[in-house]
């Protein structure tokens, strides 16, 4: 009965040298750590990159992420809301006397065209809520949306804004008014 008991233990040297860990124990256990640590590297990576792009490549005076109000296709028929609009996301920017936007940081990123650009020249700078706009909107939205309006692609065209913020909201006013103040002394 005691050898057994000698048996199980075995040589404890042995055991010592079969409890250190092998590199593939190793790279299995910290696998998803380092994952997760070279994402978000590449997160930072990629917004330094977007940041110098949009200081000294497009010179742009303003930028963030806000939702555009946009009309929903006529065939679809929405059960959920009688809203013939939706909120979509966009990344935007103002450089110059023109705001832009894509469809989100990404597609700025990767160097995608823009959905569409708005001038500020002539007529044009922030707007009013209309009467449509206040019943269509949401009580607790009012106090973020922002609209802007100026010369578009087809002729003069007005941006319904959701900014995430009121700091948001704030410097985004700020930025149409100086660049469609500035234009107007052009």
């Amino acid at each position: 009965e005691e050898d057994s008991d000698s048996e199980n233990k075995g040589n404890p040297l042995e055991n010592l040298f079969l409890s250190i860990p092998t590199d593939e124990d190793l790279r299995r256990t910290y696998f998803w750590e380092a994952r997760r640590l070279g994402e978000r590297e590449r997160e930072k990576f990629a917004i330094s990159k977007r940041q110098t792009r949009l200081e000294k490549l497009w010179k742009a005076n303003w930028h963030g992420t806000l939702q555009l109000k946009e009309k929903k296709p006529e065939q679809s028929s929405s059960t959920d809301s009688s809203r013939n609009w939706s909120w979509e996301n966009a990344f935007a920017l103002i450089e110059g006397h023109r705001f832009i936007w894509w469809r989100s940081e990404k597609h700025f990123d990767t160097g995608e065209a823009p959905l569409g650009q708005i001038f500020f020249a002539g007529h044009s700078g922030l707007a009013g809520l209309s009467p449509l706009d206040l019943r269509e909107l949401a009580k607790e939205e009012i106090p973020s949306v922002v609209s802007i309006f100026g010369r578009g692609t087809q002729g003069q065209q007005k941006l319904t804004l959701l900014a995430s913020s009121s700091g948001v909201k704030d410097s985004l006013e700020n930025a149409v008014l100086a660049a469609s103040m500035d234009a107007k002394a052009d």
